[in-house]
């Protein structure tokens, strides 16, 4: 992974022509709103988690229906 060096990238800016202060606004910037981003890891660990909780509901769910759909014939013929 590449790490963001601000101090190389205003540098960098400079040598583009951009004067001082212009050059550190700009890579401060860019070093603040990249710590908004979301990681691979972090995105993985979260989608884990919910298709965790998305498997256990749908048992749940299946549990359910099974119970419905072997009570409901068996109160059907209890009633003939």
């Amino acid at each position: 992974m590449n790490a963001y060096n601000p101090l190389s990238a205003t540098h960098r800016l400079e040598a583009a022509g951009l004067d001082r202060k212009q050059a550190e606004a700009i890579a401060s910037e860019i070093s603040d709103s990249k710590s908004d981003l979301v990681t691979k890891d972090y995105l993985k660990e979260q989608l884990d988690a919910e298709f965790s909780k998305f498997t256990v509901r749908l048992g749940g769910l299946i549990a359910g229906m099974v119970a419905v759909a072997t009570a409901v014939p068996g109160l059907l013929i209890s009633i003939k």
